[in-house]
């Protein structure tokens, strides 16, 4: 801390995670995997006692994990939430489990190469145009009559994605639905209700995500991010300032 405060000034804040119930048995020392030890630090008391060593070496901010998600622990403080969102599933299409999840792919699982990509929001069209910069050759599957039909995104980046499909041909069937996913195809159903049949190696779905709050928000219990609603970095960035501030 002292050296980044050297470096970057006095001025500069600096953050410190740290945990004190997490496989921790001693300062400075884990425990192993099925190690026998005893463990420390259990109760907001230590957690406190440590914060103030901390705050004393001149951390100006902590971000404390004790170990639960039981926030119940923490009443009467201002706590805020921010526990993201968790992909949308689509159950009711047969053989889902077919489909690498948008950030399966994102994190390096690996597809073929003609892939249909179930959604046309923002995060399957940059999938699809990434595919295509590859070389590979990738479809989009959109229910609604647009691409990237969601509100506060970038009309510049809209615009330009929905234009170099159409210039690089990348085939996009709007108003369809994924009714099924098979080896080697996905069977989709267009907007006169004719079931067609798409030739793929890989489908990955982009259906969107699902808020997943610990709890509901009150006057201190603040969500910020995706588990209050899906949105972008920006609308994270600006959420998260206005609860900073409000605090």
């Amino acid at each position: 801390m002292k050296a980044i405060k050297k470096v970057c000034g006095d001025d500069f804040p600096v953050s410190l995670r740290y945990s004190v119930v997490s496989k921790t048995k001693g300062f400075r020392e884990g425990a192993l995997p099925d190690e026998e030890y005893e463990e420390v630090g259990r109760d907001m008391a230590e957690s406190e006692k440590a914060a103030k060593y901390l705050e004393d070496a001149g951390y100006d901010m902590l971000n404390c994990d004790n170990g639960t998600y039981d926030i119940s622990q923490f009443a009467g403080m201002e706590i805020i939430v921010a526990t993201g969102s968790t992909a949308r599933v689509l159950k009711s299409v047969k053989g889902h489990e077919k489909m690498t999840e948008a950030c399966e792919y994102l994190t390096g699982t690996e597809v073929g190469e003609t892939v249909a990509v179930i959604g046309g929001g923002l995060t399957g069209c940059e999938i699809a145009y990434e595919l295509a910069l590859q070389g590979k050759k990738p479809f989009i599957v959109e229910m609604v009559g647009d691409l990237i039909a969601q509100k506060g995104v970038c009309l510049a980046n809209s615009s330009y994605l929905r234009e170099w499909f159409a210039l690089h041909d990348v085939p996009v069937y709007l108003e369809t639905k994924l009714k099924e996913v098979q080896d080697g195809a996905v069977i989709c159903t267009t907007k006169d209700g004719k079931d067609i049949a798409l030739a793929c190696d890989s489908v990955i779905s982009s259906a969107g995500y699902i808020p997943t709050p610990l709890t509901k928000e009150s006057s201190q219990i603040h969500l910020v991010g995706d588990c209050k609603q899906i949105g972008n970095l920006r609308s994270v960035v600006w959420r998260a300032y206005e609860v900073a501030m409000s605090l």
